[in-house]
């Protein structure tokens, strides 16, 4: 069985790995049109901050120590065509602008995903940095000696964790979001209290602007957009990512609008023996019952390991997301599970909530923080639907807490018994979010 995998980082080598340990006669070839594999993306703000001192330290394993354990590893190799009918693909050498034709058993479709860009006026001119594949992070990195002045266009995770970042090396940082709030995906009372975290940084903020285009001067490149303008240094956009997956345009697989395969729960694509993974692809979301693109490097490495034992013949499915995440903010955690309420408005889900500012740990007890959390939940039935909260302590332990209450469908009142773990150095008596989600009253 010869088995092919379209790119070599999250869910990919996630695949190769597991379907090795899982069948040891299985032929695998990986194509990666990039130079570098199975490396944490999500870590690649901390390294441009100087948080993480050494790029290698991404990298969780070599192309040397994949072809150990015979995994036939091609680098600088980029799949362009796919035909589903013979089972082929054609493949182009970066290296020597070859292109040959490979036949596949079975093929795993994980290719990430490519930064979208503005292309406004003097963006060819001004070539703005985007973080997208590692060699990205070394590019801003090393291009920040003579740096001080730095827009970042778009207010999202991405956008902000490179703020950040650069705020750590004493960089003037200014944010410029299309929308009227940083972090869109956030009820308004949580985009505004990590704004003002950010503030307290010296980090800019510019909101309802858009980028009209840019122009050089000299050795400053000027933003423009339709309220002000920006002499910077370094312009970093980060206004989102779409599917990498424009080579499959024509292969009638069935894809979102935006090129996100879909899939079903055994992560199995349109077309027979092609699986898809990681941020190429859609995920069926637990509470909309919709497919939809939610890239994550959590959904990448599970998403691999089911296809990896599916071919293996362990018939394994995965259940779907709810869109847990989680951003450090300054001094704080910012966190999401669930539905927004302003997700459950937009989808006309007639779902209420409770917001509730609460200490981490017991209030005599020295160091205790306050936590503001908002339940969003079912008031006819009182079902847990969502929940976010920022604070300085207790974040992450809690929203995965709440993540698995989401996912079983637990109510209101059957979560308000749950049997917490309680000293004053860690939780008060009641812990906080047992006080929000008493204030359900059904």
């Amino acid at each position: 069985m010869k088995v092919i995998i379209i790119g070599g980082v999250a869910a990919g080598m996630s695949v190769a790995a597991k379907l090795r340990r899982l069948d040891e006669s299985a032929e695998i070839v990986v194509y990666e049109k990039g130079n570098d594999l199975s490396y944490g993306a999500c870590g690649m703000p901390y390294y441009i901050g100087g948080i993480i001192e050494e790029v290698s330290k991404l990298v969780a394993r070599t192309k040397e120590e994949f072809e150990k354990s015979g995994i036939n590893v091609q680098t600088m190799h980029e799949v362009i065509k796919l035909n589903a009918t013979n089972k082929t693909i054609k493949v182009l050498d970066l290296k020597t602008s070859n292109t040959f034709e490979t036949f596949y058993d079975i093929l795993v479709i994980a290719t990430g995903t490519k930064a979208i860009t503005s292309n406004v006026v003097g963006f060819d001119e001004v070539k703005p940095f985007v973080l997208s594949q590692l060699e990205d992070a070394i590019k801003i990195k090393s291009s920040l000696d003579k740096v001080q002045d730095v827009a970042i266009i778009g207010g999202g995770y991405i956008g902000l964790e490179i703020a950040e970042n650069l705020a750590h090396l004493n960089k003037k940082v200014h944010v410029i979001e299309l929308q009227s709030q940083i972090l869109p995906n956030y009820d308004d009372i949580f985009a505004k209290k990590a704004e003002e975290a950010l503030k307290e940084m010296k980090i800019e903020f510019s909101l309802e602007e858009r980028l009209i285009k840019y122009q050089k001067d000299l050795n400053k490149t000027v933003v423009i957009t339709d309220k002000s303008t920006y002499s910077v240094d370094m312009v970093i956009e980060a206004i989102g990512v779409k599917p990498n997956t424009e080579f499959l345009r024509d292969s009638g697989i069935e894809m979102l609008k935006n090129g996100a395969i879909i899939t079903n729960e055994f992560q199995e694509t349109s077309l027979k023996d092609i699986y898809a993974a990681g941020d190429c692809s859609a995920y069926k979301h637990r509470l909309t019952n919709k497919h939809e693109f939610v890239p994550l490097g959590t959904h990448a490495n599970k998403t691999g390991k089911v296809i990896a034992e599916n071919i293996a013949g362990y018939k394994t499915s995965f259940p779907g997301i709810i869109g847990s995440n989680i951003i450090k903010i300054n001094n704080l955690a910012l966190a999401k599970t669930g539905l927004g309420y302003k997700e459950a408005k937009r989808l006309n889900l007639n779902y209420a909530y409770e917001d509730v500012i609460a200490k981490n740990q017991s209030g005599y007890y020295p160091g205790a923080k306050q936590i503001l959390i908002r339940i969003v939940y079912d008031p006819k039935t009182g079902v847990l639907k969502g929940g976010q909260m920022i604070g300085e302590k207790g974040v992450s332990d809690r929203i995965n807490i709440l993540a698995l209450a989401i996912s079983k469908e637990m109510t209101a009142k059957e979560f308000s018994m749950l049997d917490f773990a309680y000293a004053p150095p860690f939780s008060p008596v009641w812990d906080p979010l047992l006080i929000a989600i008493n204030q359900i009253k059904i």
